[in-house]
């Protein structure tokens, strides 16, 4: 059924997501069967046997600040993509009903050129975010691969040392510890692809899974949009009583199927979000003092280094309070919408209506955090404000222990 309905408009929202989502096996849509669970479960494996190589480094490897923090970074970033997916998964039939919405709304606009031209105007910007993350994503990571083959090709020509393959010091995809002086050469050739192919898989599902929520939340901001539209112009034209309540009617149910949307969509990600937010003020100030200790020990490649996952960390967290704030300002143009149509023209009885129309939809649909807080613009203030008052302490801290 989802097949006969699948045409070029909803390919082009949602085709990239569904491309990888079948890939985790977490692609709402999508019948369960064995090969769907497997390839779920190997890569919910792959995700999960990171943790023990980053734990061990943790306790056992380097003990300066900077590499400690590289650490953290890793192991948190292991664990917010094992929520993502597990948040996903139970989340599948919730996220199935807001797709099968979407694509009857692309469907039922493909004859009307002013609603299809609103609807291409948010999915053009879903579109570019998750082009722009995916391209980043393929140059990061295939540059970081990269270097990490070529610094082991490197060791494994030019290492004097070298006598027995035993004795070198492997660079892994990331920290694992002694690891590195504990494994032979051939047992390290088998090691890092496996490593390269986990490194791959939770960099894709931490990248997908913003771009998928931005999807969802997107779609559902045009179609208030439209909605709000045509409260405005309802009651523009004088007509029937009984005409102008069908159309009332008809625009207030609609109302009540895009709040189901948006609870579907709540509930789905208000965990992944609150997880989200609070590890990114969290590694905000810890990357910033890892910044500040490369800074101070003039090391400028591991400094650029905590740049670029500085900014990686900021654009996460915009995708959900953009995401959350654009849907609050598109809801709470329903009310003002109501406020703004021709009223006077619309039946007594009709405006008392209209009055208990307005006073619903005064409470806008906002994303929280785990029930705990709203995402939106000012949220991203407070994590901005949070995380440079610990970088300040810190920095201070730093300072007074090199000056002793």
């Amino acid at each position: 059924m989802t097949g006969k309905r699948w045409n070029d408009d909803v390919a082009y929202v949602f085709s990239t997501q569904r491309v990888f989502l079948r890939v985790y096996g977490l692609w709402p849509l999508e019948t369960q069967t064995v090969f769907t669970k497997i390839r779920w479960g190997a890569c919910m494996i792959a995700q999960f046997l990171i943790l023990p190589f980053v734990i061990m480094d943790l306790f056992w490897g380097s003990k300066d600040a900077g590499s400690n923090i590289e650490c953290v970074t890793y192991l948190v970033s292991t664990t917010i993509a094992i929520i993502k997916g597990l948040c996903l998964t139970a989340s599948k039939k919730k996220l199935a009903t807001n797709i099968n919405a979407a694509i009857d709304d692309w469907i039922s606009a493909k004859d009307n050129k002013e609603t299809k031209k609103i609807m291409k105007k948010h999915a053009d910007r879903s579109r570019i975010l998750t082009l722009a993350l995916l391209y980043s994503l393929f140059i990061c990571c295939g540059a970081y691969i990269a270097v990490v083959i070529f610094i082991n090709l490197k060791i494994l020509f030019t290492d004097e040392i070298l006598v027995d393959v035993n004795t070198t010091n492997w660079v892994f995809m990331y920290p694992s510890g002694p690891l590195g002086n504990l494994i032979t050469g051939s047992q390290f050739a088998i090691l890092l692809p496996i490593q390269v192919v986990q490194a791959i898989t939770l960099s894709i599902l931490l990248c997908i899974a913003d771009c998928f929520f931005f999807n969802i939340t997107i779609h559902l901001t045009g179609q208030l949009e439209l909605l709000k539209n045509k409260f405005k112009i309802f009651a523009n034209e004088p007509d029937t009583e009984a005409n102008y309540r069908k159309k009332f009617v008809g625009l207030i149910n609609r109302h009540s199927e895009l709040m189901e949307l948006y609870e579907n969509l709540e509930d789905s990600f208000h965990f992944l979000i609150l997880s989200q937010l609070v590890v990114t003020t969290i590694m905000l100030a810890m990357i910033g003092l890892r910044l500040n200790i490369y800074l101070n020990e003039k090391n400028y490649i591991e400094a650029t280094k905590s740049v670029l996952v500085l900014n990686y960390l900021l654009m996460q967290s915009l995708v959900y309070t953009y995401g959350g704030e654009y849907l609050q300002k598109e809801s709470e143009g329903i009310f003002h919408a109501l406020y703004t149509t021709s009223w006077f023209r619309l039946p007594l009885t009709l405006m008392k209506d209209l009055h208990f129309a307005m006073m619903r939809s005064s409470i806008p649909f906002r994303l929280t955090g785990g029930k705990f807080f709203f995402v939106n613009r000012e949220t991203m203030m407070y994590i901005f404000k949070t995380s440079a008052s610990y970088i300040s302490v810190l920095r201070i801290a730093i300072r007074k222990s090199y000056n002793q």
